[in-house]
């Protein structure tokens, strides 16, 4: 059995077939369904037949059965894998040939993690770079991710559990196509900064190992709402903005888990939230003390300003 798709049909009407061939020949290249048209059917692993009837398929091939219009609330024949409703278009299509791949490949061995890491690199990449395109991302299941850095959306029609299960592969990026143009107004789209987040919760309960980070770093901002949500991440974020702070010392003050304190850091580093600060506290220290205050009102700021905010952040349990 070949390794992509092999389509045949077997007595659909002469229009429907028509346009399937035609949706093929457009998808190859297009999207990540690597797909042709066979008039063997032995050699076929997908074939659309009409919505009645009874066919014998060889075991390794998936009936799509072409449910008209009149028909479509009746139930499909229980020999059918799968079913698509005429007229035939290019969505509807694309739908089911993912499915079809997901039959196809669907006893593929996936390493969850890896799949998370690789995912979580690639978006590190774009993004630290301000990658300022649309990219596609197609994934082992015959599906594809369309990443928008400019709008900074996530565009599929995978259920972001499915994306956040890490049961795939990713294959290798590349520029969104006329036909991936069109599934784009097709798909759903979500936030892609909430995916982020929601990987970096993902990689810290799995235990994945983050990048080594040696030195101080500190916060330049708070992270919105949705990289504050996960627990021990306020915390985490109230240290690094007070001061410069290293990861050994965060696992010593905050009593948040390492797995956690490390990949909040990555996300935060990857947003452009935090940066190294290696300058020597007791250098800076030396620094103010032999530089007075320049007017009296500066001096009486930093006079009085640590006392009144140093009881706001003991009553708030900041840090």
């Amino acid at each position: 059995m070949a390794e992509g798709l092999v389509i045949g049909t077997r007595d659909i009407a002469h229009k429907d077939q028509m346009v399937l061939k035609a949706l093929v020949r457009l998808l190859e290249g297009g999207t990540n369904i690597h797909a042709r048209f066979s008039e063997t059917l032995q050699e076929c692993n997908v074939v659309f037949v009409p919505f009645h009837g009874a066919y014998q398929l060889h075991a390794d091939c998936i009936m799509v059965r072409v449910v008209h219009g009149d028909k479509s609330d009746a139930p499909v024949e229980a020999s059918s894998d799968l079913s698509v409703a005429a007229p035939l278009r290019l969505t509807n299509v694309i739908a089911v040939l993912q499915s079809a791949t997901q039959r196809v490949h669907g006893m593929a061995p996936y390493d969850p993690v890896r799949g998370l890491l690789a995912l979580f690199t690639l978006l590190g990449e774009h993004t630290r770079t301000a990658e300022h395109r649309r990219a596609v991302v197609p994934v082992s299941s015959g599906q594809q991710i369309i990443f928008d850095f400019v709008q900074q959306l996530v565009h599929t029609a995978m259920p972001l559990d499915v994306v956040l299960s890490g049961a795939y592969t990713l294959g290798t990026p590349h520029r969104v196509s006329l036909v991936e143009e069109e599934l784009i107004r097709s798909v759903p789209s979500h936030s892609l900064r909430q995916l982020l987040w929601n990987l970096t919760l993902r990689l810290a309960q799995a235990g994945a190992p983050a990048p080594q980070r040696l030195g101080n770093y500190r916060l330049l901002r708070w992270p919105d709402a949705v990289g504050l949500a996960a627990p021990g991440h306020p915390r985490l974020a109230a240290l690094w903005t007070h001061r410069a702070l290293s990861l050994d010392q965060i696992d010593a003050m905050s009593g948040v888990p390492a797995h956690t304190a490390r990949w909040f850091l990555e996300t935060c580093l990857v947003l452009g939230l935090a940066v190294a600060d290696n300058s020597d506290p007791a250098e800076g220290a030396k620094t103010n003390a032999a530089s007075p205050a320049k007017s009296g009102v500066s001096a009486g700021r930093s006079n009085t300003a640590p006392r009144w905010f140093g009881h706001l952040r003991e009553r708030l349990k900041l840090w």
